[in-house]
């Protein structure tokens, strides 16, 4: 399967890794000269190969030197764009029968 952007993003990825920068989306369509509504259009039509530049990203963030890089900074990217700590407990119950209460 030929792929349309995904060899530009890592092409990209690795460049930002030799320079010591964080590879993101935003990065990505400035160079590529990508617009954001252009994009959203290949991810509707073309949504396997959006999820593997996702994954991407999420990598290079996640890999990332975090000497050059504010864990905190890293930490709000990682939850705002890839949804980290935001997983929803739902069909979770949590039960006590401590204080000598019937577990039942």
């Amino acid at each position: 399967m030929k792929y349309k952007y995904l060899s530009r993003a890592e092409e990209y990825a690795q460049s930002c890794r030799k320079s010591g920068l964080l590879a993101n989306k935003a990065g990505f369509f400035r160079q590529s000269k990508i617009t954001p509504k252009e994009y959203d259009g290949f991810v509707r039509s073309n949504p396997d190969e959006a999820a593997l530049i996702d994954a991407l990203f999420e990598d290079e963030a996640l890999n990332a030197d975090t000497k050059k890089l504010s864990a905190t900074v890293l930490n709000l990217y990682m939850k705002y764009r890839f949804g980290y700590g935001e997983k929803d407990a739902e069909g979770y119950t949590v039960e006590s029968g401590h204080d000598g209460e019937d577990a039942e």
